[in-house]
């Protein structure tokens, strides 16, 4: 099949996980004989090739010079640039004629964008990881929340599912609309990359022709025959060495990670020293700030080791390295660097948000805890340092788990569900 991808970013220029997994997923279909394109923008400047793959870098964002500032132009250089960018879009269309368009984050795109892809002739599917198409649609609700759920103390409580007879009536409906002559609409169809992504777009009123949970996948990393460390104990004996991988933005709470380790007292756990790795990216400046104050604040920054990101191949040594890997973020639809550490078999703590749940199953294969509670953390970490038994259980339990979200298996459900014509269904 033809298959034209459309991205914001697309590597090399990259800045988180999705961007990469829209790669590897292009790169998997073009491996297994299928035309693809793929239409990215600009952003980032770096050009590569891919065998396989027809990639066209020409959308504008509308973004500053880096991902996290604001478009510098005015009303009407915003409404040049999107006219620009749909013309492109329109060019690429009959110019590939593709039998499927596979959207995936469209962030610093306008919404007509997505008014285009339900307008044409193309069937369009949209890869959902993330909450980029309710903010082009319903930018109240994920304000609201932002503000009540993941900055607050607000619950999400997910919607009940739609009964059995509204989907069989909307297929009457359409094979009616066939047999009278006429063409029912196109409306966008949906991959959700976790369950918790699927409730968020139905709260945000978000309706889709047709759509399929696929968890994402990862491609195990191999540990080039060496043996998994024994999590009864320590990598360094009397020193628990913790772990922060992940970009350093707000929400991924880095900075929930410092406070809690200067709640930790090393003499208390019958340690030498606690300290904790933190590795990511500093590209968010305001948040590189506030996180810097708050390693200064927290009287530990002799036991914190800033380091940048490693490639994924070499993450298996990274959580080797390591005692226990800390996952704190406020909001998290299905994180792939979550995956990787339960397939590498290093204990776990995340908090209890979003897809986190759908992977980490508290007290078994790993300890969950209540977002941006410090405290909580805090007695997690103290909990596994003083319980060497608990520590290999959710290690090899984890890893168990982990192992189930390869990226074959993502990549072979998404391929029959794009394969599949639903507008026949």
């Amino acid at each position: 099949m033809r298959v034209l991808f459309l991205s914001n970013l697309y590597p090399p220029n990259v800045v988180g996980g999705y961007e990469r997994l829209c790669h590897e997923v292009a790169t998997e279909f073009a491996a297994r004989g299928h035309a693809v394109t793929v239409l990215t923008s600009t952003y980032g400047g770096r050009e590569a090739s891919y065998p396989g793959q027809r990639v066209i870098r020409e959308w504008e964002l509308l973004a500053g010079a880096d991902i996290y500032s604001p478009f510098p132009g005015d009303a009407a250089a915003r409404a040049a640039a999107n006219s620009r960018n749909l013309a492109t879009l329109h060019r690429v269309l009959d110019d590939v004629r593709p039998d499927v368009i596979f959207a995936w984050n469209l962030f610093f795109l306008d919404g007509s964008i997505l008014a285009a892809l339900e307008a044409s002739r193309y069937r369009s599917v949209v890869m959902l990881t993330d909450n980029w198409l309710l903010v082009m649609r319903n930018p109240e609700f994920v304000s609201g929340f932002f503000r009540d759920v993941v900055h607050g103390t607000g619950s999400f409580l997910p919607p009940p599912a739609p009964p059995a007879w509204r989907a069989l009536a909307g297929r009457l409906k359409r094979r009616l609309q066939r047999l009278l002559g006429r063409t029912p609409p196109r409306r966008l169809e949906a991959v959700f990359g976790a369950r918790f992504m699927r409730d968020f777009y139905a709260a945000g009123g978000a309706r889709f022709r047709h759509h399929r949970v696929i968890h994402n996948g990862v491609r195990q990393a191999p540990r080039g025959g060496l043996p998994a460390p024994d999590r009864g104990a320590l990598v360094r004996p009397g020193t628990l060495r913790l772990l922060f991988a992940g970009r350093l933005v707000d929400l991924k709470g880095a900075d929930t990670a410092v406070r809690a380790l200067a709640l930790l007292d090393a003499r208390a756990l019958g340690l030498d020293r606690v300290t904790l790795t933190i590795l990511g990216d500093g590209q968010d400046a305001a948040y590189l700030r506030r996180f810097e104050d708050a390693v200064a604040e927290s009287g530990r920054a002799e036991d914190i080791e800033r380091r940048e990101v490693v490639p994924e191949a070499e993450l298996p040594a990274l959580f080797d390295a390591h005692d226990i890997y800390l996952f704190p973020s406020l909001y998290e639809p299905f994180s792939l660097t979550l995956i990787h550490a339960l397939a590498c078999g290093i204990p776990t703590i995340a908090s209890d948000v979003g897809g986190n749940t759908e992977i980490v199953e508290h007290g078994r294969t790993g300890l969950l805890f209540r977002k941006g509670d410090a405290a909580e953390l805090a007695a997690a970490i103290a909990r596994l340092a003083r319980d060497p038994a608990l520590r290999a259980r959710i290690a090899a339990e984890g890893q168990r788990a982990g192992g189930r979200f390869t990226f074959e298996r993502m990549a072979g459900e998404m391929e029959r569900f794009l394969l599949t014509d639903t507008d026949r269904a």
